[in-house]
């Protein structure tokens, strides 16, 4: 641009020197016009072409500067690409210049083959002598454009690189779920199975081996859950909840937890949380429990002798919001900066021989670290090496006045004591072992338990208690898979009536993204099947008060728990046999939703009496007819069914009917057990099984009993009017 603007000065200048020294200077002027590195032309008002440089010649590979001036007009298409008229619009842009003196645009030339060349014009108005002229500047724009093409095909094989990151991500998150699953159920298979032979009399040496087992099962378990946990965070998969919670109890939580390692090591433990009278946080305790964990045991791994602390204090209280301070200082061994600035890798420790020396997979505090990040918050370490370490960070909690109506003060329940509630939860569940698990689960809390058998009868008994002035139930616990009205569209109906009652999911679903879709429908939490006595206990202390405590009795826990599996177990023998033929009956009708409904259900009552063999079998059916390939079913069916069948032909033999023998009763007795009888189907309470040993007692009790094991409550009602009139 400098040397066309020297060459503009020295055109303006030609005029103004006389005889010779003017061709001089013209000739000096053409010579630089034609040194140009681009194309230069020149036209008058009438829009005629005068001259041109050697570049404009070059550009369009012609035979001279003659063969430009002569065939310009064939250097451009008859329209530019805006579709307009190259003639027409070349002299608007002339004018242009030649009234503000100067115009800047792109214009579509080409060769005299027809090749395109995309260029930018810059037209400049001078003074020559007595008139004016326009000089145009073109820039050939085809390196320009292979650029911009280039970087356009950059950004999107970008794109293209990352979306197929995103899916690989994708794909591993699910790889990781199912692997997890598939690996957690046999190993919660082990430690069970290891934790009840410890309650026989064994031999010290048998008892090591058991404990060596369960010891290392947990920490198996702790490092698929870890992996699971880093996936996620990886794929931003974690969601939190927001939910009313007592840091206290976190608090007594991680005391239970981490206390009898700290006696076993001798190191001392102090907890401190600064009183929080009369309010609750909200937000998730499960996360907030699981990083102060993991840092009390990375405390408790690296500290040989001396103390650990942990502490909470508020730091700032304003209308309801409250900044928390959380501190965990141990006096272990200590880390340099160096070692500081790689513990928050995956997979990393502060060295090499840390893993050998003290275990571990390196994960815990790259979890910690993001779960605080997600929570608002950052954590910080402080640590010096011989002396010890400080793991400190601040969060932001929202607030909320807790209730005044607990009597006698709150209830602080832990981890080797059981709650006990008072109130009503209803169970919107299809599948009779499954309303009679959850049944005895809640019976043993205190708490009485409704059942309705699909999601519209969990709706009616709601809206019929609203429209009574009922109390409303204490909580609603929903299958997801239920017929006539499923449990999303149940919970999302309830939630319109604004109860206040809290929903749970209670399935055998629960996927990454489920969470997210149920929260939806108004489902506040998720309780997996099959659930341990303890998971279900922290789902109820989340949104119950417990009235009362009792302590856990391992012996007599588990022997209710034969019990009831042997209830199941007859159940299942009964109610199965024809199940793989219900499944392909239901596809031959076209039914698809009720052959995934049977097989979905097969999936969760295989997985209550332990049968893991058929669970997975039952899962693979179920998988193939949520995915919509119905036609390899029959291939599956004789699978399924060969597994349904070895474990009918293992069962039969062991059930019996053990309880039901020795029992007589008189006319009385029978007449008094109608009536208790009576008032338990009306009301669909399932505390009606436990007087099926008695009713097993009557004669022509047979369907009744029946009925009654199945909460098939009314056709039992009809029944026990037909025994009632034999007996009256």
């Amino acid at each position: 641009m400098a040397a066309f603007s020297s060459l503009i000065r020295i055109m303006k200048e030609i005029k103004q020197t006389p005889g010779e020294r003017r061709r001089e200077d013209a000739d000096r002027a053409q010579l630089m016009l034609d040194a140009m590195p681009f194309s230069c032309s020149v036209w008058d008002k009438a829009y005629r072409l005068i001259s041109c440089n050697q570049e404009a010649v070059n550009l369009f590979q012609l035979s001279g500067k003659d063969e430009y001036i002569r065939r310009f007009n064939d250097l451009s298409p008859e329209y530019q690409p805006n579709g307009k008229a190259s003639l027409e619009l070349a002299h608007a842009y002339m004018d242009q210049a030649f009234t503000e003196g100067y115009c800047r645009h792109e214009w579509q030339h080409q060769t005299l083959d027809g090749e395109g060349i995309p260029t930018e014009i810059t037209l400049v108005r001078i003074k020559h002598r007595d008139t004016f002229i326009v000089a145009g500047y073109t820039r050939d724009l085809r390196e320009h454009h292979a650029m911009l093409q280039d970087m356009r095909q950059a950004e999107n094989d970008l794109r293209v690189a990352r979306d197929a990151a995103e899916a690989a991500n994708e794909a591993k998150s699910a790889f990781l779920a199912n692997m997890s699953h598939e690996i957690r159920t046999p190993m919660n298979s082990i430690v069970g199975f290891a934790e009840l032979a410890l309650d026989d009399n064994i031999s010290d040496k048998t008892r090591d081996y058991l404990l060596k087992i369960n010891e290392n099962s947990e920490w198996l378990l702790q490092i698929i859950n870890d992996i699971l946990d880093i996936s996620k965070i990886e794929s931003g998969k974690i969601s939190l909840e927001k939910i009313p919670f007592d840091l206290h109890e976190i608090f007594t939580y991680c005391q239970t937890a981490i206390l009898s390692i700290t006696i076993e090591k001798g190191i001392s433990l102090h907890f401190y949380t600064e009183p929080f009278a009369g309010k609750k946080l909200l937000g998730d305790p499960t996360r907030l429990r699981q990083v102060m964990i993991n840092l009390l045991s990375n405390a408790v791994k690296f500290t040989r002798a001396g103390s650990i602390k942990i502490s909470s204090h508020i730091v700032s209280l304003t209308g309801n919001t409250v900044n928390m301070h959380f501190e965990v200082m141990d006096s272990g061994i200590g880390m340099t900066q160096e070692q500081i600035r790689r513990i928050y890798e995956p997979f990393m420790q502060a060295d090499t021989s840390t893993t050998r020396e003290y275990g571990g997979t390196g994960l815990g505090l790259a979890i910690t670290k993001n779960m605080i990040a997600l929570m608002g918050g950052e954590l910080i370490v402080e640590s010096t090496p011989g002396v010890g370490s400080k793991f400190s960070f601040d969060l932001c909690f929202e607030t909320m006045d807790t209730s005044a109506k607990s009597p006698g003060g709150r209830i602080l329940i832990h981890e080797s004591e059981k709650p006990i509630f008072d109130g009503e939860i209803l169970i919107c569940e299809d599948n009779s072992m499954n309303q009679q698990v959850i049944s005895e689960h809640l019976l043993r809390l205190g708490l009485k338990p409704v059942v309705a058998n699909n999601g519209r009868e969990g709706v009616d008994m709601v809206k019929s208690r609203l429209d009574r002035g009922e109390k409303a139930f204490d909580l609603i616990f929903m299958d997801i898979h239920m017929p006539v009205m499923d449990g999303l569209e149940a919970a999302s109906a309830i939630a319109k009536l604004e109860t206040g009652t809290p929903i749970v999911a209670m399935t055998a679903n629960i996927m990454p993204g489920d969470r997210e879709l149920y929260a939806r429908s108004g489902l506040l939490d998720c309780v997996s099947k099959p659930f341990t006595s303890q998971e279900l206990w922290r789902c109820l202390l989340n949104y119950l008060q417990p009235v009362g405590k009792g302590t856990v009795n391992n012996r007599r826990e588990q022997e209710e728990e034969k019990q009831l599996l042997r209830q199941l177990q007859r159940s299942f023998v009964k109610d199965n046999r024809d199940t793989v033929h219900a499944i392909l009956k239901a596809l031959e009708e076209g039914d698809s939703t009720l052959a995934h409904r049977i097989a979905h259900n097969l999936k969760s009552i295989a997985g209550q009496i332990g049968e893991e063999a058929l669970q997975k079998a039952a899962a693979s059916a179920e998988q193939l007819l949520k995915d919509g390939k119905n036609d390899r079913m029959p291939e599956l069916a004789p699978i399924l069914e060969a597994e349904l069948n070895k474990v009918i032909l293992s069962l039969t033999p062991t059930l019996g009917n053990d309880g039901d023998k020795g029992v007589s009763l008189d006319k009385e007795q029978a007449l008094s057990l109608f009536r208790d009888l009576e008032y338990m189907l009306r009301n669909r309470n399932p505390e009606c099984y436990h007087l099926l040993p008695l009713l097993r007692a009557i004669p022509d009790s047979d369907i009744l009993a029946e009925q009654v094991e199945d909460y098939d409550f009314i056709n039992a009602i009809a029944s026990l009017d037909e025994l009632r009139k034999k007996w009256s």
